[in-house]
């Protein structure tokens, strides 16, 4: 059941290649005898790739052993990317394919990358509410004012938590066609909210707050409607899960256009037959299982002690 909370709750790479490169140095010339070689230059790795350049405590041992004409033929040649004997090449790490993995496979990273089911299942709701004008709003709703929804709500019912910019919880068992018309309904709760259109319990009287509440509610539950009946015939017939009092709704509607209303009447017959249903018992709350303007009426005696002695 759709419920909606007056009282403020507690507050909540880089690419693919290895650069896996042979690091290297030049061998000396035939003019150095073996007994002169000197060991080979150490490379010093640059920052991303390797570009083997010999240290230079390495440069003045083999000059002093090899002579100068040997060291500067062999810093002529380093562009030239020798090869160097007697080392495994080095291999530069990085978050793509390496030797180690030539797929850039990366299970780790995979799994955490694997979408939730939440996430999955608001995917769906997303795709659902697109199919129609009132549902595309309510999504326009949450991004504008940046309000979260939690599709893992333990409940009781579904809630819009204020203060702005709050936020929607929706019961974890809904199905993603039910959590896509309940979040129609929380998100006129937002946006009211979060334009301070939501009636104000403490600055209203006691008849004039249950009554503003409950046209929230029922405009809430007939955007949800809107959202459904507003998709295209072909959508509607993929989409089997109904909005809560929609068979409610189109029966009101059709009796005013079959008693010669204007179709403005008509959608406002309509929209009073689901106002009636929050206090006719047809909808009680989640939470307490009250009709709603009792709910309202508690809700705003418990801020006005003693309660206002008012009529509804």
């Amino acid at each position: 059941m759709l419920c909606y909370n007056p009282r403020p709750q507690r507050f909540g790479e880089r690419s693919g290649m290895s650069h896996a490169r042979t690091t290297a140095s030049n061998t000396p010339s035939s003019e150095a005898s073996a007994s002169q070689r000197s060991a080979a230059p150490e490379p010093v790795v640059g920052d991303g790739f390797e570009n083997p350049v010999l240290a230079f405590s390495r440069l003045v041992a083999l000059q002093r052993t090899a002579g100068n004409q040997v060291v500067q033929r062999m810093l002529r040649g380093a562009g030239a990317t020798p090869v160097l004997r007697g080392r495994s090449p080095a291999v530069q790490r990085h978050d793509g394919p390496t030797v180690l993995s030539p797929e850039g496979e990366d299970k780790g990273k995979a799994k955490a990358a694997e979408k939730t089911p939440e996430a999955k299942k608001m995917e769906e709701v997303r795709a659902i509410l697109d199919k129609s004008p009132v549902g595309k709003a309510a999504l326009a709703i949450l991004e504008k004012y940046k309000v979260p929804v939690d599709l893992k709500y333990p409940g009781p019912g579904s809630v819009y938590q204020p203060p702005a910019p709050g936020k929607i919880k929706i019961l974890t068992t809904k199905t993603a066609e039910q959590a896509a018309f309940t979040l129609v309904h929380e998100a006129n709760h937002a946006e009211a909210s979060n334009q301070s259109k939501t009636a104000d319990i403490s600055k209203l009287g006691r008849a004039e707050y249950v009554k503003g509440m409950l046209d929230e509610e029922t405009t809430s539950t007939v955007n949800a409607i809107l959202s459904k009946t507003g998709m295209s015939a072909a959508d509607q017939k993929g989409v089997k899960s109904a909005p809560l009092l929609q068979a409610r709704y189109e029966k009101a509607k059709k009796a005013a256009l079959d008693a010669k209303k204007s179709a403005e009447e008509a959608e406002k017959a309509a929209w009073q037959s689901i106002r009636d249903a929050f206090t006719d018992g047809t909808l009680v709350t989640s939470n307490t299982k009250e009709a709603y303007d009792v709910y309202y009426g508690k809700a705003w005696d418990k801020v006005h002690k003693p309660p206002a002695k008012e009529a509804l």
